[in-house]
């Protein structure tokens, strides 16, 4: 039974590693992640661009890295990363 668990956390573990390869390669970003804030989606917001995050509202998203302009990179539960507007987050 413990089989099972090793393998999907294995998974769980390579599907994490994999967004954070795609993220960096697509991002250019050469800096440690490092989580410089928690923020909650205040409402529902589908990726325009492939960089985009898609939000849900009530989402719990971890901000990596702060940009030029009015976004952040931010990653979420399921390790995905992108860019979301700091209008539809709250920092409390």
């Amino acid at each position: 039974r413990n089989i099972f668990k090793v393998k999907k956390h294995n998974a769980e573990k390579c599907k994490m590693e994999r967004e954070e390869k795609f993220f960096r390669e697509t991002f250019m970003y050469d800096k440690e992640i490092n989580v410089i804030s928690t923020a909650t989606a205040e409402c529902s917001v589908p990726s325009k661009r492939r960089v985009d995050l898609p939000v849900t509202a009530g989402e719990q998203l971890d901000v990596i890295d702060v940009t030029e302009g009015n976004a952040v990179i931010c990653r979420n539960s399921e390790g995905r990363y992108g860019y979301v507007l700091v209008e539809h987050l709250n920092f409390r």
